[in-house]
């Protein structure tokens, strides 16, 4: 195996974990609504308006996260599809 296979399949590794870190970073993103800045006399309309916006605010979050996730499960995937034309052009 020559050490541009190790290299591109090291790589491949810390690109994958990366990935993998950034989906469970998003997977623990909660919905948490900020209700002390509701007025003393707050309606059912109120309430429900905070609680869309932190679903709104969770969900870019978690949105921004699983992009950047899917671009290092991209980065991932070339680099261990480099590794393997590598590895079979070095045994041929």
């Amino acid at each position: 195996m020559s050490y541009a296979a190790i290299i591109f399949g090291t790589a491949a590794l810390v690109c994958g974990l990366i990935a993998a870190t950034q989906w469970y970073r998003a997977s623990k993103i909660a919905v948490v609504p900020n209700f002390s800045e509701l007025p003393e006399d707050v309606g059912e309309t109120d309430f429900n308006w905070a609680l869309i916006k932190a679903i709104m605010i969770a969900a870019r979050e978690t949105s921004s996260l699983n992009r950047l996730a899917a671009l290092w499960t991209a980065a991932a995937v070339l680099l261990g599809a480099a590794t393997s034309l590598l590895t079979t052009l070095t045994l041929h």
